[in-house]
């Protein structure tokens, strides 16, 4: 597995963020401290992927049953609340 150097922009406040964490000691470098946030975040986003997956195969299973094919009482309802939000 290589690395490659990657060059990017942050915002003031989140660079401070970075550096408490080192001046902490939770990290030894910025670069240490990045690459660890970073791999944080793709395993977050990776799980949030998994479920939109999921929610959209219900979906899809709604389409063809022409209902929805599980019933789950106060959380379908929520569901169905913030489907009409896409």
């Amino acid at each position: 597995m290589g690395s490659r150097v990657v060059p990017l922009r942050l915002d003031d406040e989140t660079l401070r963020l970075i550096d408490e964490l080192v001046n902490l000691g939770v990290y030894n470098s910025r670069s240490e401290a990045l690459r660890d946030l970073i791999r944080i975040g793709v395993k977050r986003v990776g799980r949030v992927k998994v479920i939109i997956e999921a929610v959209n195969k219900l979906f899809e299973l709604e389409e063809d049953e022409g209902d929805i094919p599980i019933k789950l009482e106060g959380s379908l309802k929520q569901l169905l609340a913030e489907r009409e939000r896409f």
